[in-house]
């Protein structure tokens, strides 16, 4: 795969510079308090024609994988997915059963509340921040 080089760019903006690269067309999405990075890369990717995948809000996680599902089954392509923390990640979980059992590859990713408590901007402001905080979000979803 070929090496690309990306400069003056955040952790989100490389992420989804690096989706588009390597071929997935959509991104489909049921954001909570924990997209704003994503938000604001999607925002500057539109106003400097950056290629992205194409955003796809999603009222519920199990509608965003389905539709992923949806688009490799019609065209052999794999595309991403992105939850929520905590109970979207849960939600999720419904449909990336079905991929697996369906042999369908998706790029399943979540969010994660933000970990700074003050100082920064986009620091835990809200309640939900602290109450949907997963300790090890990745070990809860690892296959056994």
């Amino acid at each position: 795969m070929a090496k690309i080089t990306l400069n003056n760019v955040t952790v989100s903006d490389a992420y989804m510079a690096l989706l588009a690269d390597r071929g997935i067309d959509y991104w489909f999405a049921n954001a909570g308090t924990d997209f704003a990075p994503v938000v604001e890369t999607l925002a500057k990717a539109q106003m400097l024609e950056t290629k992205v995948p194409k955003a796809v809000t999603c009222p519920h996680e199990n509608t965003a994988m389905h539709m992923a599902i949806g688009y490799f089954l019609v065209t052999g392509r794999p595309q991403a997915v992105m939850v929520h923390v905590n109970v979207g990640t849960a939600n999720g979980m419904n449909g990336l059963l079905n991929a697996a059992r369906g042999h369908v590859p998706v790029l399943f990713t979540a969010g994660r509340t933000p970990t700074n408590e003050d100082g920064l901007a986009g620091h835990r402001s809200l309640d939900i921040h602290w109450t949907q905080e997963m300790f090890d979000q990745a070990e809860c979803c690892a296959s056994r």
